[in-house]
């Protein structure tokens, strides 16, 4: 807080926070655009210019959050029921407006959480629990919709539909907050369906505060959000690179391939791979397209270079991991230490590796006396995630120790599980004959331009947010795997 926390609701200047003349006068056009060359705007004219991306309701909110400005401080909600009143609508001024466009576009993050506790609730400096994860929610509909409309990765997507995928990516990136100390998210049912919290837990701004810190994901999407909302660009939004990142698909035919990846599932996933294997993906291996076939899977995997490995089993859960490797048969582990494993139902984690051991990714067929299938981490007969070579069962398991390699509980349903949906994805560019990579020429033309130029700098890598120097520590100081703190919790990787 300190001195930033003063330049809050209404307190600061128009010269604030515009890092140039140029983008000060990019928001006195966008202030004529919503009014139409007049010296206010209304409500419906705001929501008319910002209907591409928002929901009215969260329209609504921005626009008495352009109101607020111009009332005296800390008193939005009376001010907003005075005007409710007048026969003459409320309107924001130009003034007003650019003052506070600059604070939402440009403000630290003190500022930040101010405006997301005034937009995610009705009680003044303070919000609850679960207007907090459907406002976490809802923004991240947003920015789904600003790619739809601007990211030419998102054209290249045929996306499964799962409506509780939003609120449950919120509630995992809210659990640090939602489990600090105030009460504990209740459990999230297994298929998914039911997304429960404490109603009674209320957050103040200090809170959402800390928070915001934390968790640089959800503020890229925040400010990602906010950029697209206005409009706030010079490039053509074709030409943008968005953070956080959505891949782009390649050698993918959608009329005969499916994939049983949501959106928020695959924002989730690429975030937490190393940047430079976020893009493109290609769908390697599905067994509802190319059949439940151990050696099938094998032919189209191997070799293939790094690769994300998805399983849903037949109770609905949904998890995988990260090979950082080609996958190729071998009587010993591969892979490195930027392999992890993940679930993404009914909850989302990522688990990176521990350092206790090395038995990242295994691969074997046709031998006697050792384990044939696909696997990674623990150890022979007891991995982290297991394919078994007859393909249809496999197992997760850990017990209360956690898997040694990446410290993840058991993922599936049961330790032991039956394979409903098996999908293996190429990630990372190819090398081309001429040494280039397949997207040199693409990158090239899209190069961010003004205020996108902050976010290409900021660390968009998930695994940096998780303490895995604490995690590995705990266990290598003893000579079997402990049970440890980092065991019993949900790694948050935000």
């Amino acid at each position: 807080m300190g001195g930033s926390e003063s330049k809050g609701k209404g307190s600061s200047s128009e010269h604030d926070f515009w890092q140039s003349d140029e983008d000060r006068l990019r928001a006195k056009t966008v202030f004529n655009e919503i009014a139409h060359g007049q010296k206010s705007f209304t409500k419906e004219q705001f929501q008319h210019y910002t209907n591409h991306v928002l929901d009215s309701y969260t329209s609504s909110r921005i626009f008495y959050l352009f109101l607020e400005s111009q009332s005296h401080h800390g008193h939005h909600r009376q001010h907003h029921h005075h005007h409710s009143n007048q026969h003459r609508p409320p309107e924001v001024h130009q003034h007003n407006f650019i003052s506070h466009l600059g604070v939402i576009l440009n403000g630290p993050i003190p500022d930040k959480a101010k405006i997301v506790v005034f937009l995610a609730s009705n009680s003044p400096s303070k919000v609850s629990s679960t207007d907090l994860v459907a406002f976490v929610s809802r923004t991240i509909q947003h920015y789904r919709q600003l790619l739809q409309a601007h990211c030419v990765a998102y054209q290249s997507w045929m996306f499964s539909d799962a409506p509780d995928s939003y609120d449950r990516l919120a509630v995992s990136l809210l659990s640090d907050l939602l489990s600090s100390g105030q009460g504990v998210t209740k459990p999230v049912a297994v298929s998914g369906s039911a997304i429960e919290v404490d109603p009674n837990l209320m957050f103040t701004e200090p809170h959402v505060e800390d928070w915001l810190a934390r968790c640089t994901f959800f503020r890229e999407i925040l400010d990602q959000t906010f950029i697209g909302i206005f409009q706030f660009y010079e490039s053509q939004p074709g030409q943008m690179i968005f953070s956080p990142r959505l891949p782009q698909v390649q050698d993918t035919n959608w009329s005969r391939l499916s994939t049983i990846l949501d959106f928020p599932t695959v924002l989730f996933v690429n975030n937490a791979l190393p940047q430079n294997m976020q893009t493109p993906w290609r769908l390697l291996f599905s067994n509802h397209s190319h059949g439940d076939s151990f050696s099938q899977l094998l032919k189209n995997i191997r070799n293939q270079g790094p690769t994300v490995l998805l399983v849903r089993d037949e109770g609905g859960r949904v998890f995988g991991g990260y090979a950082s490797k080609s996958w190729d048969i071998n009587s010993k582990f591969q892979g490195d230490e930027s392999c992890f494993l993940f679930q993404a139902n009914p909850r989302y984690s990522v688990y990176p590796a521990t350092g206790y051991n090395q038995n990242f990714m295994y691969m074997n067929h046709h031998m006697q006396t050792l384990p044939n299938g696909v696997g990674m981490g623990g150890q022979l007969e007891y991995f982290g995630l297991w394919i078994d070579h007859s393909f249809d069962v496999g197992h997760s398991k850990a017990g209360s120790k956690g898997c040694s390699t990446y410290g993840s509980p058991p993922l599936s349903s049961g330790q032991e599980f039956k394979v409903d949906t098996i999908e293996v994805w190429a990630v990372g560019r190819i090398k081309r004959e001429d040494g280039l990579d397949d997207m040199d020429d693409l990158d090239g033309a899209q190069a961010p331009k003004s205020i996108l130029d902050k976010l290409a700098t900021e660390d968009k890598a998930i695994l940096d947010m998780v303490d895995r120097g604490t995690i590995s520590d705990a266990i290598r100081a003893e000579p079997m795997v402990k049970e440890t703190a980092a065991h019993n919790t949900i790694i948050s990787p935000f």
